[in-house]
This record gives C-alpha cells, sequence and structure tokens, in this order.
C-alpha cells in the first residue's frame, strides 16, 4: 500500500454502478447473476480455451464479478474447466463432448462404407 492506494487497479464501470447501487453486503439480484452466467457461458461456447483475464477484457466485467455466476455454471456442469488458479481456461461442456461425437459419427460412417464395398 505505497502512496495511500489498495492496488494499482481502479474497479471497472459496471462493478462500480452494481456496488453502489446495491450498497455493501447486498445480495446480487438473481435475474443480474443469471444474466451474467447467459452472456459467459455464451462467450465461453464461441471462444472455448481462454483465461478469465481474457473473458473479462472482451466482456468488459471484472473477475470477482463472474466469480459466482462461473461457481453456479461448473456447480451445473454447464462448462469445464482445465489448469489451476490464474491458468483457469474455461469450455462449455458440450463442445469436447460434440467434437468426439461428429468426430465418432465420423468414423463409424467410414467403417460402414468400408465394410459395404467387401
Amino acid at each position: 500500500m505505497l502512496g495511500g492506494q489498495a492496488s494499482g487497479r481502479s474497479p471497472t464501470a459496471s462493478t462500480t454502478r452494481n456496488s453502489a447501487s446495491r450498497g455493501k453486503g447486498a445480495k446480487r439480484d438473481p435475474a443480474e447473476l443469471d444474466k451474467l452466467a447467459a452472456q459467459f457461458l455464451a462467450f465461453v461456447t464461441e471462444k472455448p480455451g481462454l483465461r478469465i483475464e481474457q473473458i473479462n477484457a472482451e466482456l468488459g466485467t471484472s473477475t470477482k464479478a463472474l466469480v459466482l455466476p462461473i461457481k453456479k455454471l461448473l456447480a451445473a456442469k454447464a462448462i469445464k474447466t482445465t489448469g489451476t488458479r490464474r491458468s483457469t481456461k474455461y469450455f462449455a461442456a458440450g463442445a469436447k463432448a460434440a467434437a468426439k461425437k461428429t468426430a465418432g459419427k465420423a468414423a463409424g460412417t467410414a467403417r460402414k462404407a468400408k465394410h459395404a464395398k467387401r
């Protein structure tokens, strides 16, 4: 804490606005949490494998604002993670499974076609 500042970062406009309207220690509105969770899930589905810092830069949010929505998405198994701490990368839960199913179907079709020719 040099110069009386708690940190070198300034809060984002959305964090400041939401904090001011709620009051200290007040819970966020469930609709607001659902909106953030849906926004995060849509972004991770579109751009899988990014870290939270990269996601925050794109969405204009803060890590603090996304902690609870991410926990809820993880509990619902809507998203998956790899890595730990700052190297955690986020993926939509169905993205890898869908890719494997598609690859599996293509391989199965190729095997069927091969056996049909015999």
